[in-house]
């Protein structure tokens, strides 16, 4: 049987009572030393099993103020393809950009490689912070063929809609996209563009987007809040494949 620590313990309690319903974002958790007088622990055990909820997104902390629970996630469907205007509006909050860099770069192997290209030709890069309600979610890096960059470069602007200028300016109809998530940690800069309080956790979804013709149009790589962004797929079990 694996040996309980004192720090797995606090955390699994700490655990059950973000889980519970009646918990809010927002709500503040009781301060180190009330924790340790609960708990009968030494205030290091206590910031050890924070430090870990921190890094998880479920908690976040204010200098001078304390710990406080992270239960805003917006929650997004990972099996569909949408944009991350739709999804925003979907869920009744006002989305938006702000561009932070767009520009054609040289291409090099790897972007070859996920844009299908048949020869080296600069790729046009955007690269934006995407917002729901003024608040930071994600840094998304965008790589797309040059001739879709010199179409739609001079129409980007903050709060534009990518796919809906590829649809009007270039007549592209998507279809479908490959799509991977993964966690990574932040760099500083990021944290900062990010938000104050931002977790160094974060989650990496990268997309190879497709249109009707089965041609690649982009190459995305987006950083997440972990606390503010949950990712929810449909996994429908093949009858003929059921047997595990």
């Amino acid at each position: 049987m694996p040996r309980i620590t004192k720090t797995s313990y606090v955390l699994e309690a700490l655990l059950s009572d973000i889980n519970r319903p009646e918990t809010q974002h927002g709500d503040c958790l009781p301060s180190e030393r009330e924790l340790g007088e609960r708990f009968h622990v030494s205030r290091v055990v206590i910031r050890g099993a924070l430090a870990r909820l921190e890094e998880e997104g479920l908690i976040y902390r204010l200098q001078g103020k304390g710990a406080f629970v992270s239960k805003n996630k917006v929650n997004q469907n990972a099996s569909r393809l949408t944009s991350f205007t739709q999804d925003m509006l979907q869920r009744n909050m006002t989305p938006g950009s702000k561009i932070l860099a767009k520009e054609f770069v040289p291409c090099t192997p790897f972007l070859r490689s996920k844009l299908q290209l048949p020869r080296e030709e600069p790729v046009f890069m955007l690269k934006r912070l995407r917002m729901a309600d003024d608040s930071p979610m994600a840094i998304e890096v965008c790589f797309l063929p040059e001739w879709i960059g010199k179409q739609i470069a001079d129409h980007l602007v903050d709060n534009a809609s990518l796919y809906q200028l590829l649809t009007e300016k270039c007549g592209i109809q998507l279809k479908y996209a490959m799509q991977t998530i993964e966690v990574g940690t932040l760099e500083k800069a990021e944290r900062d563009l990010l938000g104050g309080n931002c977790p160094r956790c974060t989650a990496i979804i990268t997309r190879q987007t497709f249109d009707v013709d089965n041609n690649v149009i982009e190459f995305v790589e987006s950083r997440y809040r972990s606390d503010r962004y949950l990712f929810r797929m449909l996994l429908d079990m093949n009858e003929k494949e059921s047997g595990s």
